[in-house]
């Protein structure tokens, strides 16, 4: 018994001593400052610069989208709609003295005036690496549809099409996100498809776009979700009738409230898209069907999506250099979170 209690106390004493020695051999920035590549999952590792260039490095990215292959007809249509036509429209990036890395497109209800001015004064504010704009549909009201007009001609960011903003009609919101990056921001690299109730860290995502850390090509990355199981349940809000879906289960999609497209896979699924019945689970329709049709395959974030929990430990202090790491949040975000949350990324950010 005295020999088994003195082995264990050397093994304790040896596994102590190696801990003290690794910790002595880290760089002292890991535990000293921000840095938005410590522990990055192995997908998302720096990646080999090539051919163009952005900061000094020199990036890879596919040719801008050119628009040729699409028929005359193409704009004015969207997915089953003929008559398509934007209500609200921006000149946004063209009026950039430079194109944006990243275009970021928000889904809206017309009536979250207050959830937008949340974002425009946080993570959404003015960056010549970003133009971030909101997406609506058409309402009914006049009187709501002149405080939009006066809220856009305010903050010049928002895109309104003519489809009634509805639950059901998200499929329509979301091709049209496609649809405007295409024909008005198509040298942009990247899309980022967000809601308005999400947290987008947007300090360490540009790092990420500009240091070449993403693929930029073929490139669908969210919070994966897979084999989900189609609800057949008349209490359910996401009730899908077999005539709608005839399978059991889903393909492998991404959750709609964040998800980033590389330009060339934007423009692949919005042709697949505008030839592609209707279906009206917008996530499951274009990141689960369409992109298994056009054989597009999802990145999973990984580490770099905070849940709820993760959120909760941020906004109240419990994070290091490592839970600082993400580049955006689960949806659902009160005014207050998403205020907290800009506060804590500003003060471990470098910038």
């Amino acid at each position: 018994m005295w020999e088994r209690r003195l082995m264990f106390g050397s093994l304790i004493g040896l596994t102590f001593c190696i801990s003290i020695w690794r910790i002595s051999t880290l760089e002292p920035q890991i535990v000293t400052e921000y840095s938005p590549y410590f522990n990055a999952p192995a997908q998302f590792q720096m990646i080999p610069n090539d051919t163009s260039t952005t900061s000094g490095n020199t990036i890879s990215y596919p040719p801008p989208i050119t628009l040729d292959e699409l028929p005359a007809s193409d704009f004015s249509s969207l997915i089953d709609l003929d008559k398509f036509t934007f209500l609200m429209n921006q000149d946004a990036c063209n009026s950039m003295t430079e194109q944006p890395l990243i275009l970021i497109l928000i889904h809206s209800a017309p009536n979250n005036w207050h959830k937008r001015n949340v974002i425009r004064e946080t993570w959404g504010r003015d960056d010549p690496r970003a133009k971030v704009l909101f997406l609506l549909g058409a309402v009914e009201s006049n009187s709501l549809q002149h405080k939009l007009e006066q809220e856009n001609n305010l903050f010049q960011d928002m895109v309104q099409g003519n489809f009634h903003d509805a639950y059901r009609n998200m499929t329509y919101k979301h091709v049209m996100a496609f649809k405007w990056f295409s024909y008005f921001c198509p040298e942009a690299k990247f899309l980022l498809k967000t809601d308005d109730d999400v947290f987008v860290n947007t300090p360490t995502i540009f790092e990420f776009f500009e240091k070449g850390v993403l693929d930029r090509r073929n490139l669908i990355l969210c919070n994966k979700i897979e084999n989900a199981r189609v609800s057949r349940s008349f209490r359910s809000k996401w009730r899908v009738s077999t005539k709608e879906y005839a399978s059991r289960f889903y393909p492998t999609y991404c959750p709609g409230f964040s998800i980033v497209y590389s330009a060339d896979t934007v423009f692949r699924l919005y042709k697949e898209a505008q030839k592609t019945p209707y279906f009206w689970i917008d996530d499951v329709h274009v990141t689960g069907s369409l992109a298994q049709a056009t054989n597009s395959t999802i990145t999973p974030i990984g580490d770099l999506y905070l849940n709820k929990q993760q959120k909760n430990d941020v906004i109240n202090g419990y994070h290091n250099a490592v839970s600082s790491l993400f580049l955006f949040t689960s949806p659902n975000l009160t005014e207050k979170e998403i205020r907290a949350l800009w506060k804590r990324v500003n003060g471990n950010s470098s910038r």
